[in-house]
């Protein structure tokens, strides 16, 4: 058995979708001939928990900890406690709602800490890893981001011992989007750029997630960038969902984080005007919402007299949960970012959600990764930004199918899309890297 060894700040109990990718690989690893290793931090400071998710960890798994110090504390501090957590998650406030405390904690977050709050853990990880790596005969190491500053420790691990260095971008570095919303500032920004590229060049391989993803870091200098697609574990799926043609309730599900960047105001108008118009459809609708939402877009919800009635917020849930309540649902719903990186962002939950059969509603732009496989699948529904008036009719259809019972689950031919599939891709550059 060949041997990796995987550096990331997610782990289980981490919750969320941050986890999912690597907990998945790290599982079917084996099968292809490569032993891995994980090392995680010791005290992440995290805010989502999933401790079921410690159940898919393998015994026989090696996780190897150091303790981490991160500012987050300082921000607290600063701002009295609020906001705690939603600066960790990227769900930051209006600026219009922030006082000068909170516009101080998150410009400190956006140009000080550089590419961010855990590179702090960089040196004393090196140190510790590289007598690892020596030790133990570890062929191959990979890092995974965000937060970015994983792949400043591949990189050092790189320089001092020659190992393989695999860097997997899950979302984008100086492109991302949640950049702007840290207020981070031309000088600052230039530093993300040039940490980046020296990833891209230094890195034996790269890997990410979607088709577009993969073209940008090619243009931003990767050397050899592979497309790895996120998935489904399927066989974990089956096991833990039982698919429903004819859903009891008009329920119309989101899970996940759901931040200004993601918020729909033509959903909830269109919602809105559609009961208003037709008040007997009360009774049979529901806006289930599982996951961490920003305080306006949850007052938003809570205040309207007609969407109170059918809102059924439920904070954070267990991903087995997540996935029952999926099964059981009329729509699922798939919000991307009101952004330029929507166009190469494809969540996890799109392949869960296909796992289920349920009609996907998509809001973002057509010309996407995303809306690509909805499409290739006729899976679901993509509509653009601010159509309301086309989700009304959308809304209204399905509704009238679900009333007359047609509104069935689809079975998909997830294999390109199975965690197994992409694993086997993984192990196949693993070899190919330490055999070139």
């Amino acid at each position: 058995m060949k041997k990796v060894l995987l550096i990331t700040y997610y782990w289980p109990p981490s919750g969320g979708v941050g986890v999912q990718r690597w907990l998945k690989f790290i599982k079917y690893l084996p099968e292809f001939g490569w032993e891995p290793m994980v090392y995680t931090p010791e005290n992440p400071d995290f805010s989502i928990r999933d401790e079921q998710l410690l159940q898919e960890v393998s015994p026989d798994l090696e996780v190897l900890k150091l303790p981490i110090w991160e500012p987050f504390s300082l921000f607290n501090q600063l701002t009295g406690n609020k906001n705690k957590d939603n600066i960790k998650q990227g769900v930051v406030l209006e600026k219009a709602k922030m006082g000068w405390k909170e516009k101080l904690s998150i410009w400190i977050r956006g140009n000080i800490f550089i590419p961010d709050p855990r590179v702090f853990w960089l040196r004393p990880s090196v140190r510790f890893l590289e007598d690892i790596i020596q030790s133990n005969g570890i062929q191959a190491v990979i890092t995974t981001g965000p937060p970015h500053s994983m792949h400043l420790i591949g990189r050092a691990l790189k320089r001092r011992t020659g190992v393989v260095w695999l860097a997997d971008f899950r979302d984008p570095w100086s492109e991302w989007d949640l950049l702007d919303k840290l207020f981070v500032g031309k000088l600052a920004r230039g530093i993300h750029q040039r940490l980046e590229r020296s990833v891209l060049k230094e890195a034996d391989a790269v890997s990410t997630v979607t088709k577009q993803l993969t073209e940008a870091l090619q243009k931003l200098g990767g050397k050899r960038v592979d497309h790895l697609t996120n998935g489904v574990d399927i066989d974990g799926i089956q096991d833990s969902i039982q698919r429903v043609d004819s859903p009891e309730k008009f329920s119309i599900c989101y899970f996940g984080l759901l931040n200004e960047m993601r918020n729909p105001p033509e959903l909830w108008e269109a919602i809105e005007e559609l009961l208003k118009e037709n008040p007997e459809w009360k009774k049979d609708w529901s806006l289930l919402i599982g996951g961490i939402v920003s305080e306006s877009i949850l007052a938003r919800l809570q205040q309207s007299d007609t969407l109170r009635t059918v809102l059924d917020y439920r904070g954070y849930m267990a991903h087995s949960e997540v996935m029952q309540e999926s099964a059981k649902s009329a729509i699922q719903l798939l919000l991307l970012n009101n952004t330029e990186n929507a166009r190469w962002i494809i969540p996890v939950k799109l392949y869960e959600y296909l796992a289920t059969g349920r009609p996907i509603l998509m809001l973002g732009p057509e010309a996407s990764d995303a809306g690509d496989v909805l499409r290739n699948l006729d899976a679901g529904q993509v509509i653009a930004r601010g159509q309301k008036e086309t989700l009304k009719k959308y809304l209204s259809q399905c509704y009238q199918n679900y009333l007359s019972g047609n509104l069935p689950a689809k079975s998909f031919d997830l294999t390109p899309y199975s965690r197994k599939h992409t694993t086997r891709q993984l192990a196949e550059l693993l070899d190919n890297l330490i055999h070139e």
